[in-house]
């Protein structure tokens, strides 16, 4: 199958408004999160006592979900996309990864786990943005892990650094 420019340059903006949803979530950057969905766009999370959100909603979910979260990851990988002209479908895998407290110090609570994302787009005049996503659980694994406080100071040191805008010659974390 052969792209042309137009069709790689679609498909790669595609691809970062993806990444900027991982990147708003796990760095808490929620400016990010207004590149991702269309004004009247449709979360559905499968398996969750949960009714389909709005853009709105799923963030507020998320940042509420965020505020026991000590740090987290969200790896978006082997994305296929279909594009139709001002329309697309892309379907992802994702790996999460997350460390929340819990009432014990020193002790978080690891949740592991797989999910797929399955995206229709809309090309806007602010680019490419999902309109429906279903998210369906793969696979989840939570364990109680204790991290010491040196561990426990990095992974909140980093944390929430504008990685563009530090001085990476000196370290970043100065």
């Amino acid at each position: 199958m052969t792209f042309t420019l137009s069709e790689l340059a679609d498909r790669a903006e595609i691809e970062d408004a993806l990444h900027a949803y991982a990147q708003a979530q796990d760095q808490d950057k929620w400016q990010l999160f207004d590149r991702v969905f269309s004004g009247d766009s449709v979360i559905e999370l499968k398996g969750l006592p949960v009714p389909p959100l709005n853009a709105e909603a799923m963030r507020g979910f998320l940042q509420d979900f965020n505020r026991t979260r000590v740090t987290g990851q969200h790896l978006i990988t082997n994305t296929l996309i279909e594009l139709n002209g001002d329309e697309a479908r892309s379907v992802s895998e994702v790996f999460h990864l997350t460390l929340q407290t819990t009432e014990q110090e020193g002790v978080l609570k690891r949740s592991r786990g797989g999910s797929l994302y399955a995206d229709a787009w809309s090309r806007t005049e602010d680019g490419w943005r999902i309109t429906h996503r279903v998210v369906t659980q793969k696979h989840l694994d939570e364990s109680e892990v204790e991290y010491s406080p040196e561990l426990l100071q990095t992974i909140s040191a980093g944390a929430g650094i504008d990685w563009f805008t530090v001085d990476l010659k000196n370290g970043g974390l100065a």
